[in-house]
């Protein structure tokens, strides 16, 4: 997680403890989640796999190879067939880390920006996950593996009788975040993008918001209305669900904007910006105020400095 903030001293779950299911959503479509997906707000990394009549494509690899074998582990319970392509929808560790443990015959799938990131910033990642998850959970383990090629755009995979799509709408969490949708049975996987249906909120550990909110935009406008949504850490959503952190970007964008109009500082903001009808989110405190509140002053602050720089209308620099 490049540019992270400070994270809570207790992970946001033990990954020592994980147990992965798996779910058919579709004939040869599986989310993959954690056991106790269904009785909390936010649980460990999700992930899935779609069969076709040649090949399987794999979304995510999980936080460590412990995990990444329970997944491959998942994927054998339902076909021998190889294990072509593996997507991984960000550079986080909890999503990527478990690469490794995948077969050299595999072909891993990244935005150049995590492509980037991974192969430059591994090693720093490592240890900032070490500090948030905790020693003894399988990090000190990952090895370094990243994509054999990189989508930018779109592309479409062919696993044989089915086509997966592998997108990016843009910025949402990361500058690299990919979704994964399956046409036929209607199923999108979107990583961090979408945390988890409500009362979750996003986490803007890059800032950015208002990227973040034209990004859902057009996710939410892509799906049908029957799609269903895997997010990275919680139970399956509907298209309509993404209304719920759109509202709430929304809002934090206005509250903090007046903030700053008032001229008050990032202290300040805070307690104008309280937003404490979110508060059921089990995670708000840390989320909310520690995360987004502080890094959507910069961003905004960052925006008005690019408005301040331009030439005033009408101006041209001399020659």
């Amino acid at each position: 997680m490049s540019e992270k903030n400070e994270q809570e001293t207790t992970p946001p779950w033990d990954a020592a403890s994980v147990n992965l299911t798996s779910k058919e959503m579709a004939p040869g479509v599986f989310a993959v989640m954690p056991d106790d997906v269904f009785t909390k707000d936010h649980v460990a990394t999700t992930a899935g796999f779609v069969v076709g009549e040649r090949n399987v494509l794999v979304v995510e690899s999980m936080l460590n190879g412990d995990l990444a074998s329970q997944l491959i582990g998942l994927v054998r319970q339902q076909t021998s067939k190889p294990i072509r392509f593996l997507v991984n929808t960000s550079y986080h560790g909890d999503h990527a880390y478990g690469n490794y443990v995948f077969p050299d015959t595999t072909v891993v799938i990244h935005h150049p920006a995590t492509k980037r990131y991974m192969d430059e910033k591994f090693e720093d990642d490592r240890r900032f996950m070490l500090g948030l998850m905790g020693k003894g959970k399988g990090i000190e383990r990952v090895q370094s593996r990243s994509a054999d090629i990189t989508v930018s755009d779109m592309i479409s995979v062919d696993l044989g009788g089915r086509t997966v799509e592998i997108r990016h709408f843009g910025f949402a969490q990361t500058p690299g975040d990919l979704v994964i949708w399956t046409p036929d049975a209607k199923v999108l996987w979107v990583g961090n993008m979408i945390q988890a249906p409500s009362p979750a909120l996003p986490w803007l550990l890059e800032g950015r918001h208002r990227d973040t909110i034209e990004t859902l935009m057009k996710v939410r406008d892509f799906l049908p209305a029957d799609a269903t949504i895997i997010p990275g850490h919680g139970r399956p959503m509907r298209p309509s669900d993404i209304d719920f952190p759109i509202r709430y970007l929304l809002e934090l964008d206005t509250a903090v904007s007046a903030a700053m109009a008032e001229g008050r500082s990032i202290e300040a903001t805070l307690e104008a910006a309280r937003m404490s009808h979110y508060g059921e989110y089990s995670l708000f405190e840390w989320a909310h105020n520690s995360v987004n509140v502080p890094t959507a002053y910069k961003h905004l602050e960052a925006l008005r400095a690019e408005e301040a720089a331009l030439p005033a209308p009408g101006l041209q620099s001399a020659s």
